[in-house]
């Protein structure tokens, strides 16, 4: 049997659970919301600097321990994010939730390309990479119920329970493999698939970070865009954005991993969803637009989205190879991710004009569509950056 993967999705809630809280938080702190906005980056710094050094843990002391090391630095963040009176103690909260993100994420994709079969691996990455965004949006969901009386510490210990939930129950799993991950046979993996090309790991990891940046963007100023925009109250909106992600981004990713069968076909799929995001992210900012013609542009953003992330991700298995190094190179692929998580915040609220938001996505698609093509067009030609 294969063993089923610990997905990042609710050490992801964490940060998807502060954005409607910003304005709480920040009356809590005597500073402006922006403040917090820009704070929301301390949760992805720890990995931006170190997710290379997490996924080489991942390798060196296998799944089922950096499992419970991940859940155990992001129930310590939400911990001190309880106290959210000081902004010191939020920064460093946001900081050891997004330890445990990354060991999660270097985790996950680390135990399905090295436990499932050639045939399935590259479908089931892809797949997988759908759920941390739909937890991002889930903490939306559980955000909601307290946002009216601004009870943000309740908030924080409904995440510590899923949390606490998660370790049972990935543990539980985790226990039926026998022994920890095995190595490949000498005999059968040649020194060129051992040591991943650097330059590979580089392209798929810009593939995969720049529409991330514009999706976690978008996820951070859609509430209070569409509350503001077309008069609506916040608690609807983020209901609204939450329940659209969850679902759309499990139907994108398990749609890409039904037809993504080739590296081919993923990369036309990449390209036509690049385009289709890029119109939906007109769509969703068009003042004009309407509640009704934003919520289709949202949804259908959304869709690309997960179809992107999924498509870029079809070609991990590939690009990290056979060896003894695929957590380092998912570790990588999470660093980028980081980086640009802890990048957009600061981009997005500085943000005034919707014609703006629409020029970022398109540049960050068109750029993330030219690193597809140069990984697979070197996943064709191995010996060139070998």
């Amino acid at each position: 049997t294969n063993p089923p993967c610990p997905v990042p999705s609710r050490h992801m809630a964490g940060v998807g659970m502060v954005a409607p809280f910003i304005g709480t938080i920040s009356d809590l702190q005597h500073v402006a919301p922006g403040v917090v906005g820009r704070n929301l980056s301390f949760f992805s710094l720890p990995a931006a600097i170190l997710s290379f050094l997490f996924g080489m843990t991942v390798d060196r002391i296998g799944v089922r321990r950096s499992f419970v090391l991940s859940v155990l630095l992001t129930v310590a963040g939400d911990l001190l994010l309880m106290s959210a009176h000081g902004v010191w103690p939020f920064r460093i909260g946001l900081m050891l939730a997004g330890c445990g993100f990354a060991y999660a994420t270097a985790t996950s994709p680390t135990l399905l390309m090295k436990y499932l079969p050639d045939d399935i691996r590259s479908r089931a990455v892809a797949f997988w990479s759908t759920f941390a965004p739909a937890g991002y949006s889930a903490g939306l969901l559980l955000a909601v119920p307290f946002l009216p009386e601004g009870n943000w510490a309740m908030a924080c210990m409904v995440h510590i329970g899923l949390m606490l939930v998660a370790l049972v129950g990935g543990g539980l799993f985790l226990m039926r493999l026998r022994g920890d991950e095995p190595t490949p046979d000498a005999r059968t993996v040649t020194p060129a698939v051992e040591r991943p090309a650097f330059a590979r790991v580089l392209t798929l990891a810009l593939a995969v970070a720049l529409p991330n940046a514009v999706a976690y963007g978008t996820s951070l100023v859609a509430p209070t865009y569409l509350a503001h925009t077309h008069s609506i109250s916040l608690g609807t909106s983020s209901t609204e954005v939450a329940l659209i992600k969850i679902v759309v981004m499990l139907l994108g990713g398990g749609l890409i991993s039904l037809l993504a069968s080739t590296q081919r076909r993923a990369l036309v799929l990449f390209v036509v969803m690049a385009f289709v995001g890029a119109g939906a992210q007109f769509v969703l900012f068009f003042p004009p637009s309407g509640i009704i013609v934003a919520s289709v542009g949202l949804f259908v953003w959304m869709f690309a989205y997960s179809s992107l992330s999924s498509s870029a991700m079809f070609l991990l298995p590939a690009v990290a190879g056979s060896g003894n190094a695929r957590g380092a190179v998912s570790g990588i692929v999470g660093q980028f991710i980081s980086v640009s998580s802890v990048l957009v915040p600061s981009v997005y609220f500085s943000i005034t004009s919707w014609t703006d938001y629409c020029l970022f996505s398109a540049i960050a698609l068109a750029s993330a569509t030219l690193m597809v093509f140069v990984t697979h067009r070197t996943l064709r030609q191995p010996r060139a950056l070998g």
